[in-house]
């Protein structure tokens, strides 16, 4: 009498489970827009789903962050010129299977490299986005991406549709916000200056 094979399968893996299910998600923060309770950078992260975008939560913002991913990321300078023109340099990279915990010191070194790109004095703010992939990565030659969240003015720069330009859109130029940004930079450099001077001398 044969025996009836059993069906092998593959065994679960939460891991893989994990990178799928969050596969198209995007974080983002900006120096100059700050929580009005704790005055720290507010870092908004966002899923996408069949209905657009959609808002996570805190702890699985921070759940997003502490597992290898594959990731885009960008580092944004928005930028106005004393007779209002606005444009925004910026610096991105892949960085695939990997956390982004592990690269603490790279957003400093890409932040000065964009900064060294622009005259500080125009720039009214500045902050990071990162957004995960999953398989092959999708083919974005305009890099629109890391336009999320930016003014509407900035995007028009480089497309024309008004619907998309609208749901990609985030807050724009106010002296607030650069008066914000002005002097959280200088409280950065000041203390990116005491960190590198305590690490030299340890």
């Amino acid at each position: 009498m044969s025996k009836k094979r059993q069906a092998r399968t593959k065994p679960h893996s939460k891991r893989a489970r994990d990178h799928r299910l969050f596969a198209n998600c995007q974080v983002w923060t900006w120096e100059g827009m700050p929580s009005p309770e704790t005055g720290a950078s507010i870092a908004t992260a966002q899923r996408h789903t069949g209905f657009g975008w959609v808002d996570l939560g805190q702890d699985l913002a921070q759940h997003l962050l502490d597992l290898p991913r594959n990731w885009l990321i960008g580092v944004r300078a928005l930028c106005r010129s004393i007779d209002g023109k606005e444009w925004m340099e910026s610096c991105v990279f892949d960085l695939p299977s990997y956390s982004i915990q592990r690269i603490e010191n790279a957003y400093h070194e890409l932040r000065a490299e964009v900064l060294n790109a622009q005259r500080t004095d125009q720039v009214y703010d500045m902050g990071w986005i990162c957004r995960t992939w999953s398989g092959q990565k999708r083919d974005d030659p305009l890099e629109l991406w890391h336009y999320h969240d930016t003014p509407e003015d900035v995007i028009r720069g480089v497309i024309r549709d008004e619907q998309r330009i609208k749901r990609m859109a985030g807050p724009g130029y106010s002296e607030e916000r650069k008066a914000s940004w002005q002097d959280f930079n200088i409280r950065y450099l000041e203390d990116r200056k005491r960190e590198l001077e305590e690490g030299e001398a340890a």
